[in-house]
Parts: structure tokens; C-alpha cells; sequence
């Protein structure tokens, strides 16, 4: 396989569609990072944690298979890399998978002027959109949500097809990559309403060239990795 750098973005199931691009493809050597911050993978997800690594510490590391998460400490939390272990990184993984966005737990997002950090190395973006939102008012289930004027004016707006395929949208725009690089995921799809909601996006969406996708991760992610990579 060609090495690809992996941003997941968006919200309503990032870390469990990282974990899973990691697990799927450790086989190989695997970086889990951040350019946000996330909480380091967890012992039975990982190979190795490294906090603060060298660039020399790091590339040992990914010289083996095995997924390795590293990042600089902030708290409880792992942050960005320091730019010449990053680019070491880049030279010594066979995948990098990161987080480059952040949501407060929140299943649907818009973003900042800054957002989302999306490495310059980056070859598939995976934008995750959570349909727990469906039918809740967007001040609830959209973080950032007052950043789009109608819903700043209308907080209770209820989140349906439409506001979904504005996230999705806006998140595609933002990441600013070629859409045949980009796939969007519906995620959460855990009863009828939500896959029918989630179909009706994709269909959408899909008419504008996205290659689009309904789910849910905690249920069956079998189909992630090679999805993503367009194998």
C-alpha cells in the first residue's frame, strides 16, 4: 500500500472512526496524532503512547509495526506534534491517522476561520457527522453553531436534511481539499429515522460529487479503512 496521511474532521464520532482507521491498518506502522488535541489511545489501542517525543524516539518507533500514538502533553491530553517530529513522522509511518478538529462531544460542528487544522501532508480528509442531532435544535447539537447567521437568529431551528447537508458542506469547504479526497460519514445511523435522514443527505450531497457514506460505527466498521482509501 502508498502511505496516506489521514485527517478525520467533524464531529458525532471522530475518535471511534480514528480508532478504528487505526486498528484496521496495524498491520503497518500507524501514527495517531492530533494538530488539536485529543486524549491519548488507550493501552489496548496502541502499540506505544509517546508524549513529547523526539523526532529519533519516534521514527524507532514507527520503524516496526504497530500503531503508535504520540503528541505533546497538555493536560490530560495529547496536542500538535512539534514540527520537526511531525515531518520525521511523515517520512517513517506507513499511515498517519489524525484528529484535526474539535467538537465539545457534540455530534455536528461549524468551524472557525482556523478550523479545521488540516496538515499541509494530508492526502484523504474523513468528514464524521453525527445523526444523533436529528430533530434537536441546533443550539443543543451544533457546536459553533451561532458562526451561521440563520441559526444564530434561530437557535431552536431542529436539525434535519438540510441542516446536515450544511454541515457537511461547510466542513468540505473548509478542509480545502479536492472532493475525490474527501469522504463524508453519516454516522450514528442506529434506527430507521436516522438512516432514512442519513440516506437523504448522502443522495444530496452525492449529486455535488461527494462520495458519501451512512453508518454507524459502534455497530459495524468493517467497511472504514478500505472506504476511505478507495481501494
Amino acid at each position: 500500500m502508498n502511505k496516506a496521511c489521514i485527517a478525520v474532521i467533524g464531529a458525532g464520532g471522530k475518535t471511534t472512526a480514528v480508532r478504528s482507521l487505526a486498528r484496521r491498518l496495524s498491520g503497518f506502522s500507524v501514527l495517531w496524532t492530533t494538530t488539536t488535541h485529543i486524549y491519548p489511545a488507550a493501552p489496548e489501542d496502541c502499540r506505544l503512547r509517546l508524549p513529547d517525543p523526539t523526532a529519533e524516539e519516534l521514527a524507532a518507533a514507527l520503524a516496526e509495526p504497530g500503531v503508535v500514538c504520540a503528541g505533546m502533553p497538555a493536560g490530560e491530553k495529547f496536542s500538535a506534534l512539534a514540527p520537526d517530529v511531525w515531518a520525521t513522522a511523515c517520512g517513517a509511518a506507513d499511515y498517519i491517522v489524525c484528529e484535526a478538529d474539535g467538537a465539545h462531544r457534540l455530534p455536528l460542528k461549524l468551524h472557525r476561520a482556523d478550523e479545521p487544522v488540516v496538515p499541509a501532508e494530508t492526502t484523504h480528509v474523513l468528514v464524521v457527522l453525527g445523526l444523533s442531532a436529528l430533530g434537536q435544535p441546533v443550539r443543543e447539537v451544533v457546536h459553533r453553531y451561532a458562526l451561521h447567521p440563520a441559526w444564530a437568529a434561530a437557535p431552536e431551528t431542529p436539525v434535519g436534511v438540510a441542516e446536515l447537508c450544511l454541515c457537511a458542506e461547510e466542513a468540505a469547504v473548509r478542509c480545502g481539499m479536492d472532493k475525490k479526497n474527501i469522504r463524508l460519514l453519516f454516522n450514528q445511523a442506529d434506527d430507521e429515522r436516522r438512516i432514512e435522514a442519513g440516506r437523504q443527505a448522502a443522495a444530496s450531497l452525492a449529486r455535488q460529487g461527494f462520495c458519501c457514506r451512512v453508518g454507524a460505527l459502534q455497530k459495524d466498521d468493517a467497511f472504514l479503512a478500505p472506504w476511505v482509501l478507495g481501494e
